[in-house]
């Protein structure tokens, strides 16, 4: 077993003992600092795990990985583990091979696989979903009991048809298949039937040459929403309709941005709104504001991508995000701009270009516990206006 250090402050590496690792010590170890090396002897499969986790060892954080390399026709296996020491400027490691287990680990993961599969009997709401399709499989009778779904009866059901809301399951599936295991918040239900709010761990496996994905609800909200019963008022419903036919004659961004101020009905309490036009690849967000602040903000003002609203949003795979309190926040940007304006709670919502994020509509308050669940809906249909507006803004502007 070979133990390391990483020096992060001067971005160097070094091996605390001289035991040899197979493969990785024919280089003296330019695995670790060579990044064109480590992907061209690395198994396919296997190099974008390897870069997140080289990733998470300069954000500090623990990483744990089994990766393969391979020589010729031989395909070396190793474990791989890192930790944050108390010197915040260094993180240590260890690299083993683990080739000559690998035949008992392959066991071992099989009958974990197996036992993956194995739903029907569970205590609790778990299904199992095709890679291939995401059609349902197999599930629990608590979680048909759930979400009001009979197997039996010979309907097909797919994943996309029981995750509900504005959310982007191909991205989420994509982290899925890198990470094997993700936790996080869904909407859960079938057409015209109950919807439910639920935190649940999602499992891509494999068992016998095929793939799978075991969706788990691992806690779930009291209450229950019929979607057939989940209409706005007609009164609401005109006035989002007239916000929305505004948006679309608006021709400039700061247009737009007074229009949905202007909009107190739809939400009571908010003082401000903000777009924020982002650029994840260049590590910046420019920010525009229109509304009552203790201190203005300048159209255009540039902040890092790191620590925003929109990296929030992405990591997390969140449909939305509704902060409550920004001074019980541990994001950058809520200390970097919305506690010293004096804003205190807001609601945000995302949109997308060809998969990468570009626009973040965000409604802020300065007071706290300002916005709700029950607004995400009128927040979402503004959002996607603003944002196709926004494009044909833009195309005006360069002919």
């Amino acid at each position: 077993m070979l133990f390391w250090r990483l020096d992060l402050s001067k971005r160097s590496f070094s091996n605390l003992n001289t035991t040899d690792v197979g493969i990785l010590g024919l280089e003296n170890y330019r695995f670790f600092k060579d990044r064109e090396y480590r992907t061209n002897i690395l198994f396919p499969d296997d190099r974008s795990s390897m870069e997140r986790a080289v990733a998470n060892f300069k954000d500090r954080l623990p990483v744990r990985l089994i990766f393969r390399v391979q020589d010729s026709n031989t395909l070396h296996w190793y474990k791989l583990t890192g930790w944050p020491t108390s010197d915040f400027r260094f993180y240590e490691g260890s690299v083993e091979e683990i080739s000559a287990h690998i035949a008992w680990l392959k066991d071992l993961f099989d009958q974990q696989d197996r036992r993956l599969l194995e739903v029907t009997n569970a205590t609790y709401p778990v299904a199992i979903f095709s890679i291939q399709d995401n059609q349902l499989l197999n599930a629990s009778n608590h979680f048909q009991k759930t979400l009001e779904i009979d197997i039996s009866s010979g309907e097909r059901y797919r994943l996309d048809d029981l995750v509900k809301g504005d959310i982007k399951l191909p991205q989420i599936l994509e982290n899925l298949f890198l990470d094997r295991r993700l936790t996080l918040e869904l909407l859960l239900g079938c057409e015209n039937k109950t919807v439910i709010k639920a935190t649940c761990l999602l499992e891509y496996f494999s068992h016998e040459g095929a793939g799978y994905i075991r969706l788990a609800v691992i806690d779930q909200a009291v209450q229950k929403h019929d979607v057939a019963n989940k209409t706005e008022k007609p009164g609401e419903t005109k006035e989002l309709q007239q916000i929305c036919y505004d948006l679309a004659q608006c021709h400039s961004i700061d247009a737009m941005l007074e229009r949905i101020y202007q909009e107190k009905e739809l939400f009571p309490g908010m003082d401000v709104v903000m777009y924020s036009d982002i650029h994840a690849r260049k590590n910046k967000v420019i920010v525009y504001s229109k509304g009552d602040m203790s201190d203005p903000l300048e159209p255009g003002s540039p902040f890092p991508y790191t620590g925003t609203i929109a990296e929030n949003i992405e990591k997390e795979n969140l449909e939305y995000l509704i902060v409550d309190d920004t001074q019980s926040s541990i994001k950058a940007i809520d200390w970097m701009l919305f506690v010293p304006k004096g804003l205190h709670s807001y609601v945000a919502k995302a949109l997308y270009v060809r998969g990468a994020m570009r626009t973040v509509l965000i409604l802020c308050s300065k007071r706290k516990d300002t916005f709700s669940e029950e607004q995400i809906p009128a927040v979402t249909a503004i959002a996607k206006v603003f944002h196709q507006q926004l494009k044909q803004i833009r195309r005006l502007s360069a002919t």
